[in-house]
């Protein structure tokens, strides 16, 4: 639990959680409760990762988390001061060699994300990845915004 306060840094400020599918959390415990689910998870150090920022002579921060939601819905976070400075399109980069190279996930032939339309940064990122539009749907989170629509992304595994 030596993230929970970085992860509250996150789950609290408002522009990070803007198209998350919850309000910004206001309690230290509401954090704790998600970081315990993330390590509970069979996921959690196989397909699942918080991003750590640590340079030289300081203590490394989580700044961020990139993973598959149930094993195939790639969700991303990162702290404000971080975002256009390509720490997450470095983060995805390892995360994607790396889950696609791992011999228990070589039945996955797919990854998709469901993103909010107005959240253009996210979708710019995946669609670097390689990521293609399959579907919008309307109304489908009600959200601390009202209702969010979802553009539907799939990122196909590569060819050997």
């Amino acid at each position: 639990m030596n993230d929970l306060q970085d992860l509250h840094e996150l789950y609290s400020d408002e522009e990070v959680m803007r198209y998350w599918s919850t309000a910004p959390y206001s309690e230290l415990y509401q954090t704790e409760m998600t970081l315990r689910f993330m390590l509970d998870r069979e996921y959690n150090g196989r397909c699942d990762f918080a991003i750590e920022y640590a340079p030289p002579s300081t203590t490394p921060k989580t700044i961020g988390k990139v993973g598959l939601w149930d094993g195939h819905e790639i969700g991303l976070m990162l702290a404000r001061p971080f975002w256009g400075k390509g720490y997450m399109k470095e983060a995805m980069a390892e995360f994607l060699h790396g889950f696609w190279q791992r011999e228990d996930m070589k039945g996955q032939h797919e990854m998709v994300a469901d993103v909010d339309p107005r959240n253009s940064a996210c979708i710019g990122l995946l669609k670097s990845f390689g990521f293609k539009e399959t579907g919008y749907r309307e109304k489908t989170w009600e959200t601390h915004l009202g209702w969010c629509d979802s553009l539907d992304l799939k990122l196909e595994r590569p060819k050997d």
